[in-house]
C-alpha cells in the first residue's frame, strides 16, 4: 500500500512482515521513497507498530481515520493454526504528529477469522469514516459503522474473498467495494446506495484468484479490474461497462 505518510508530496510504501521471524518480526513499517530510488541499496526503514501486528497480518488500508489531517493504516491477521501468535482481528493505527514515531494501536474487532483485508471509507455518507473489510482466509465481507465499530454484513456466504478494492465504481458519489473469492472461485462488486446498503453484481466465474486491483485500463475514466489468477493460472482484465 502507498501514501503521502510525511506529507513531503510524494508517496510512501507501507508494509506489513506478517511472519514472526525476519528484521521486522509482526510489525508494520513504512518507507519513504528515497531521492534516487533504482540507485538505493536500502530504503530507510520507520516501524509503526513494533511487533504489535500479530497472527499473520495480510494487506494494508491507509485513510485519515480521526480527521486529524494526518494518513493511518489499517490490517487484519488471519489467524488460525499456523499462526504462531494469536490473530482473527482488525485493527487501526493512529498516525502522531511525527510519523517516524510508534503510532497507537486501536482494536476494531478480535472476533474475525481469516481476516485478511480492511479499508477506511464512509460508507453511509454520515462524515465518520467506518471500514470495508473481508475475511479472506474464512467468510464474508463486511463493513465497520463508526464510531462503536457496529459490525453490518455485506456478503456473509462468500467464501474466501482474500482481496479487496474500495472505490467508487459506479461513479454515483459514494463508495463501493469489488473482491475475487479464492474458495467461491468468482469475481464480484458490491453496489452501494450510499447509506451502507449493498447490492452484489457477478463479474466473472472460474476465477480462482488471491489479488484485485482497480484501474482506468483503458483510459476511458472510470474503473476497471485486474485479477491475478493463482489456480486459474491467468492475468484477467474486466472491463467496466459504464454503469
Amino acid at each position: 500500500m502507498q501514501g503521502d505518510i510525511d506529507k513531503d508530496g510524494t508517496a510512501d510504501l507501507l508494509a506489513t512482515s506478517a511472519q514472526p521471524t525476519g528484521p521486522y518480526p509482526e510489525s508494520l513499517v513504512w518507507f519513504p521513497i528515497p531521492a534516487r530510488p533504482k540507485a538505493a541499496t536500502k530504503w530507510p526503514a520507520n516501524v509503526l507498530a513494533q511487533q504489535d501486528a500479530p497472527g499473520l497480518t495480510h494487506y494494508i488500508g491507509v485513510g485519515d481515520v480521526n480527521n486529524d489531517g494526518r494518513l493511518d493504516a489499517a490490517t487484519g491477521a488471519k489467524g488460525g493454526p499456523t499462526a504462531t501468535s494469536a490473530g482473527e482481528w482488525f485493527a487501526w493505527w493512529e498516525a502522531p504528529e511525527q510519523p517516524q514515531q510508534a503510532w497507537e494501536k486501536h482494536l476494531i474487532s478480535d472476533q474475525e477469522p481469516g481476516a485478511t483485508n480492511i479499508h477506511p471509507a464512509d460508507v453511509n455518507g454520515d462524515g465518520k469514516m467506518d471500514f470495508i473489510a473481508s475475511r479472506g482466509h474464512g467468510k464474508g465481507v463486511i463493513w465497520f459503522e463508526a464510531p462503536k465499530w457496529q459490525c453490518h454484513d455485506i456478503d456473509s456466504n462468500l467464501q474466501e474473498p482474500h482481496c479487496l478494492a474500495v472505490v467508487d465504481m459506479d461513479a454515483d458519489g459514494d463508495i463501493d467495494a469489488a473482491t475475487c473469492a479464492f474458495g467461491d472461485k468468482i469475481v464480484i462488486w458490491y453496489e452501494n446506495d450510499g447509506q451502507g446498503n449493498f447490492t452484489s453484481h457477478l463479474i466473472g466465474e472460474n476465477q480462482e484468484a488471491y489479488d484485485i486491483r482497480i484501474v482506468d485500463l483503458d483510459l476511458d475514466g472510470d474503473f476497471d479490474l485486474l485479477v491475478a489468477g493463482r489456480a486459474s493460472n491467468n492475468v484477467a482484465w474486466y472491463e467496466n461497462p459504464r454503469l
